[in-house]
C-alpha cells in the first residue's frame, strides 16, 4: 500500500511496509494494555485465557482464512474463489518480482490508477447486491478494503476483465454517475455551478428514434439564445457506455472556462446499436443544428452557427466520422475546429507496424507540429533493441546495489550490443510493435477490454474491411478528405495503448494538406499551414479526463483544452489573440529546446 501512496511500485517500499507492520505489531504485543482494546476483543481475550497455544495459533490462522474468503462466503465473488487471491499474495510476498510499470507512469498517474483499480474491484464485488442504496454504500466500503489490499484488487480486476460482460463494463466506467455518493461528492467538490444543466430531445429523420441531448451553460440563461458558437461534445465510453453525465467534470469546466454552450450527445450505445449507428446519429444531430441555425437546441435561429466538435476515446472516432460525412456531403458547413483526446482511430488490432506507418512516425519527429519531448519517448518504445529486454518501454536504469557488488552481478547490456551481425544492416530491417502491443500491460486499457469493445461495436453484421472502411478506422481516410479537415487539435498520454493512432492520424492530415497545396498551388481559398497541433502528456495513459478528483494533471489538461476552444473561436472571428493552451501543461510537457536536444540524440543513436 505504501508504494501505491508514493505513486511508484517499489520492492523497497514494500519491505518498509512489512518491517513497520512487524515493529508496530510487536510493540502492541509487548506493551499493549488489554483494557484499552475494544470490548469484543476483550471478551475474546477472556475466553482464550488458559487455552493451549496450538488452539490460539490455529484460531488466528482460521480467522485470517475467513477474512480472505469473506466475499466467497457471502456470494460476492462471481464464479471464482478468492482463495486464489490469497495464494497469489502469499507467493508475491515470498518473492517480489520487478513491476514492469515501475517507471512507465508518472507517480501521480500510477497513484490514480491504484485508486481506480480499488474502486473497480469494490464495485465489481458489490454488483449483486440489492437494493440500489445498499449496492452504492457497499461499493464504497469494499473499495476502501481494496485500497488497503491493492494486490487483491489488481487480481480481482484482472480476472473480471478476462471475460468481462457489458454490465460489468458499464458498472466500472459509469460508477461516478450511477453511484449516488460519488455523484454528489463530485458535483459539490469538482464541478462549477451551471445556470443551465438540462436535457432536450431532438427528432431524427425517417422515423428513427429521437436523440437525447444534454445542455450545459454557465452564464445567464437569458444570454443562451444569443450565442453563435457552440461546443458539440461526443463523449467516449468504448462505444458501449458512459452517457454525458459521466463526463460532467470536464464538460462543466469547459462551459465555465469558455462561456460557450456545451451540447453533449447521448448517442445510442453498442451492443444495442452497433456500427455505424452512433456516427449516423451524431451526424443527424449536427445537420439539425446547422440547418435550424441552432434553434433546435434553444438558440435564436437568426445567426449561422459555428461548431467546435470535441470527442475523447471512442467519441474521437465518432467525431472523425461526423467530420468526414460533413466534408463528403459538401452542402453543410464544416465545424470550425476539431479536438480529439486519446482517440481510438484504428480497428486493425495488429501487432506489428507497417513500414509506411513507422516511416510516417519517424518523419513526423522532425515536424514542428510536436511540442512535447514525450514524442521522443514514444519513438524509444519502437526501438526494441536498445534495452536489456525487448519488451521494455522505458530506458534501462541500473541502481547501485550492495548485493550486486557482493556477488559480482554484471550490468545488463542492451540487445544491440550483443548483435554479432552488422548492426547497421539490421537497423533498416528491424520491426516495431504497435502501441497496443507495446503497452500490453496497461492498467486501464487492457487487451481484453479493447477486444471486447471492438466485438460489441462491430455487432452481428458482415465483417468490415479494416484497411478501407475509414468511418470505422479514420486513420485510413483518403487524402482528399483529410486535406479539408478543420483545424485539428489532439491530446494523448505518451503511454496510452492508442497513442499510435494520434501520431499517425496527425501525420496523415499534415501530409494530405501538403499534397493538396502542391497539386493546387493556385487555390488561394485553401488555408495556409498544416493546422494540426498535438500534445503528449508524459507518464500518462488513457482516460485521464475521468481522474480530476485525484490527478492534478487532469485539471491542467482540461484547462488547456478549454484554451484551445477559445483559440479556435478567436481564429474564426479574426480577433488578435494570445496563443493559448501551453501554460497549464508546463509541468507535464517539456520545452521545444529539450525536444530538439532529444531529436539530435535520436540521430546519433541511429534510429533512422
Amino acid at each position: 500500500m505504501l508504494d501505491h501512496l508514493i505513486g511508484k511500485p517499489s520492492t523497497s517500499w514494500k519491505r518498509i511496509q512489512v518491517l513497520l507492520t512487524l515493529i508496530i505489531g510487536w510493540h502492541i504485543v509487548l506493551n499493549g494494555k488489554t483494557r484499552q482494546l475494544p470490548n469484543i476483543i476483550q471478551n475474546i481475550n477472556k475466553k482464550s485465557v488458559g487455552g493451549s497455544p496450538w488452539r490460539i495459533v490455529f484460531g488466528a490462522w482460521l480467522f485470517q482464512y475467513f477474512v480472505k474468503n469473506i466475499f466467497l462466503l457471502v456470494g460476492l465473488n462471481g464464479e471464482y474463489s478468492t482463495i486464489y487471491i490469497s495464494l497469489l499474495i502469499a507467493l508475491y510476498t515470498c518473492h517480489i518480482a520487478p513491476d514492469p510499470l515501475a517507471r512507465s507512469y508518472s507517480r501521480s498517474f500510477y497513484r490514480a490508477t491504484w485508486i481506480l483499480t480499488a474502486l473497480d474491484a469494490g464495485f465489481f464485488t458489490a454488483m449483486p447486491l440489492k437494493p440500489k442504496w445498499a449496492r452504492d454504500f457497499f461499493s464504497i466500503l469494499f473499495s476502501v478494503y481494496y485500497l488497503i489490499f491493492a494486490d487483491a484488487a489488481e487480481e480481482k480486476v484482472r480476472r473480471i476483465r478476462a471475460t468481462i460482460s457489458i454490465e460489468q463494463m458499464r458498472c466500472s466506467w459509469e460508477k461516478g454517475y450511477q453511484n449516488m455518493f460519488l455523484r454528489t461528492f463530485s458535483r459539490i467538490m469538482f464541478q462549477p455551478r451551471m445556470n443551465i444543466r438540462d436535457t432536450i430531445i431532438i427528432d431524427r429523420p425517417n422515423d428513427k428514434p429521437p436523440t437525447e441531448i444534454y445542455r450545459y451553460y454557465a452564464r445567464s440563461p437569458e444570454t443562451f439564445s444569443d450565442n453563435d458558437t457552440i461546443i458539440l461534445n461526443i463523449p467516449g465510453g468504448g462505444f458501449v457506455a458512459m452517457p454525458p453525465p459521466c463526463h460532467e467534470d470536464p464538460i462543466t469546466h469547459w462551459a465555465k472556462h469558455t462561456g460557450l454552450p456545451v451540447i453533449s450527445i447521448n448517442y445510442k450505445k453498442a451492443p444495442e446499436y452497433s456500427f455505424p449507428w452512433p456516427i449516423e446519429e451524431c451526424f443527424d444531430i449536427y445537420t439539425s443544428i446547422v440547418q435550424t441555425k441552432g434553434k433546435v437546441i434553444g438558440l435564436s435561429g437568426k445567426k449561422n452557427i459555428n461548431i467546435i466538435i470535441i470527442g475523447d476515446s471512442a467519441g474521437g472516432n465518432i467525431s472523425c466520422g461526423v467530420v468526414t460525412k460533413v466534408i463528403e456531403h459538401q452542402q453543410l458547413p464544416k465545424p470550425i475546429g476539431l479536438i480529439l483526446i486519446y482517440p481510438a482511430l484504428d480497428f486493425e488490432l495488429s501487432c506489428w507496424m507497417s513500414p509506411e506507418q513507422l516511416s510516417l512516425i519517424r518523419v513526423e519527429s522532425q515536424a514542428n507540429m510536436f511540442r512535447s519531448s514525450s514524442f521522443n519517448n514514444i519513438l524509444q518504445t519502437k526501438d526494441h533493441l536498445s534495452h536489456a529486454s525487448p519488451l521494455s518501454v522505458v530506458p534501462d536504469v541500473e541502481k547501485s546495489s550492495g548485493w550486486k557488488r557482493l556477488f559480482g552481478i554484471k550490468k545488463r547490456e542492451p540487445i544491440k550490443d550483443k548483435v554479432k551481425t552488422t548492426y547497421e544492416a539490421w537497423v533498416s530491417s528491424r520491426v516495431a510493435m504497435t502501441s497496443r502491443m507495446t503497452f500490453f500491460n496497461d492498467r486501464l486499457l487492457s487487451p481484453d477490454i479493447v477486444r471486447a469493445m471492438a466485438i460489441l461495436y462491430l455487432g452481428p453484421h458482415a465483417p468490415p474491411d479494416f484497411s478501407t472502411d475509414y468511418l470505422l478506422s479514420p486513420v485510413n481516410t483518403s487524402d482528399d478528405i483529410l486535406a479539408h479537415f478543420p483545424p485539428t487539435y489532439m491530446m494523448c498520454g505518451e503511454k496510452d495503448p492508442l497513442v499510435d493512432d494520434t501520431v499517425i492520424f496527425a501525420g496523415r492530415i499534415r501530409q494530405a494538406r501538403l499534397k493538396y497545396r502542391q497539386e493546387h498551388p493556385l487555390d488561394e481559398a485553401f488555408p495556409q499551414g498544416d493546422r494540426v497541433r498535438v500534445k503528449f502528456l508524459e507518464g500518462m495513459s488513457h482516460g485521464f479526463l475521468q481522474m480530476t478528483a485525484f490527478l492534478p494533471e487532469a485539471t491542467q489538461a482540461i484547462k488547456t483544452l478549454g484554451d484551445w476552444m477559445i483559440e479556435i473561436q478567436n481564429n474564426v472571428q479574426r480577433k488578435p489573440y494570445k496563443k493559448l493552451g501551453d501554460d497549464h501543461l508546463a509541468e507535464i510537457s517539456t520545452s521545444e529546446k529539450d525536444l530538439l536536444h532529444r531529436r539530435k540524440q535520436l540521430l546519433v543513436n541511429g534510429l533512422y
